[in-house]
């Protein structure tokens, strides 16, 4: 579900924009800052754990757990911005197609030091 309404088809009004009468130009902003796409929320975790050892405790170990997209939040594509005489969603225009990030990640990793 996206703003209530599923398919991710309710970004945007799409029934405010029309094709303007033949060679006429329309009352649109090529760039209109208040359409925007959702912002970027992703959250990284990691955590080491280094260990000395050995004669001297010249030798080490360390270990670190590293974690990508935490909280395993989707993050979606912007909708579409190409307008196509047809109706609301033809040609993709407001429409959202996807996501963009990776699922959560973990990695583990391990070093020794000499």
């Amino acid at each position: 579900m996206l703003n209530g309404l599923s398919g991710g088809n309710g970004w945007i009004n799409q029934a405010c924009f029309t094709t303007p009468a033949a060679y006429t130009f329309g009352n649109e902003a090529r760039v209109d800052s208040t359409l925007t796409a959702d912002g970027i929320a992703n959250w990284d975790f990691a955590a080491f754990k280094h260990t000395n050892f050995g004669p001297g405790e010249k030798l080490g170990f360390e270990f670190r757990v590293e974690v990508f997209n935490l909280f395993n939040r989707v993050q979606f594509n912007p909708p579409g911005n190409t307008f196509s005489p047809g109706g609301p969603g033809a040609g993709g225009f407001g429409v959202i197609k996807g996501d963009m990030n990776n699922p959560r990640l973990v990695q583990f990793a391990g070093k020794f030091v000499f």
